[in-house]
């Protein structure tokens, strides 16, 4: 059941009718094509990294990890579509995943504000207001950065015998988060900032629910991310339980940094850096640089079939 919320967009607004006009219909179409084409020119732009990925780590891998990436994308999707059904927004699964997976190419542009322009705007059509999406983004971004950050303190220092006191800081940061991920503690801040600038309040609260199930697919995604990255390390080393809560626990640290760092397109640099450092130690420093390179390559092919996916969805959407 759809919550009622406070500040309707009237159906004018938000472009809805019973029957899609033309122009909608080719609005639709084009978006489509620049879906499939901006997508084609990201991948063409890697694909020197790809062969050296292809080349240094066996197709199978690489293969294997391609899939596990399009997978743990999967699961970071239903973390948004939990928090909108938390906050009483609820369109059909097939819309809410079109519109996330063709929104997130924005992130590969400068600056992580992209994606959630365009959710603000596609909310328009499910009768959401923007600021409202601005809402739901911001818990969607703070819970992915959260879970990252507390999967890592949570992995990393026991995940070699040296572990713990090169990442014991990062437990200091579990009492905090869980502050932070407080149900009412982002959208409070929200209606206070935006009762200072006048502006009207969310009108909607997170319920628990909502929030826990989102944790729960975080996890999720680490654990696919993890294995993601697992698979690609034993080119180099053999692999168990330690090796992989190393590659979970440092996906996890590494996303989390990539998208608080917000110059960064898709934190292009700072997860790279971060992977090296976590899995340096395991693999070997050079290693572990071609297998974060390796993984951001398969993590952008995952965004651009997934994009490809949506913008078709998207199309058969009335």
């Amino acid at each position: 059941m759809t919550t009622t919320h406070s500040d309707p967009v009237s159906a004018t607004e938000t472009g809805s009718s019973a029957t899609p006009s033309p122009a909608k219909r080719l609005l639709k179409i084009g978006l489509a094509l620049v879906v499939v084409l901006g997508g084609a020119y990201l991948v063409w732009r890697q694909r020197a990294d790809l062969a050296t990925a292809v080349q240094e780590l066996s197709l199978g891998r690489v293969a294997i990890a391609g899939v596990l990436a399009i997978v743990g994308t999967m699961l970071i999707a239903q973390i948004w579509v939990a928090l909108l059904h938390g906050m009483g927004i609820r369109p059909s699964l097939r819309d809410s995943h079109s519109v996330f997976y063709v929104s997130q190419l924005g992130k590969y542009l400068p600056g992580s504000v992209w994606p959630v322009v365009a959710q603000m705007q596609f909310g328009l059509r499910w009768g959401v207001a923007r600021r409202t999406m601005l809402g739901a983004n911001i818990l969607f971004m703070g819970v992915v950065v959260a879970s990252g950050i507390g999967v890592g303190a949570l992995l990393l220092p026991w995940s070699s015998s040296e572990g713990l006191s090169r990442y014991w800081w990062l437990l200091l940061l579990l009492v905090p988060l869980a502050v932070c991920l407080h149900p009412r503690v982002v959208p409070g801040t929200l209606d206070w900032l935006f009762a200072r600038l006048g502006k009207e309040p969310l009108g909607v609260r997170l319920t628990a629910r909502g929030l826990f199930t989102a944790i729960g697919w975080a996890v999720l995604a680490w654990v696919a991310f993890g294995l993601h990255l697992a698979v690609m390390m034993q080119s180099y080393t053999s692999v168990g339980l330690l090796e992989v809560a190393a590659a979970t626990g440092g996906m996890a640290l590494a996303w989390a940094a990539g998208i608080a760092f917000i110059p960064a397109p898709a934190g292009a640099g700072i997860r790279e850096a971060l992977l090296a450092l976590t899995l340096g130690p395991i693999i070997g420093v050079p290693e572990a640089l071609t297998v974060a390179l390796a993984s951001r390559v398969l993590l952008l092919l995952a965004d651009v079939v997934l994009a490809g996916l949506g913008a078709v969805l998207g199309r058969r959407t009335s």
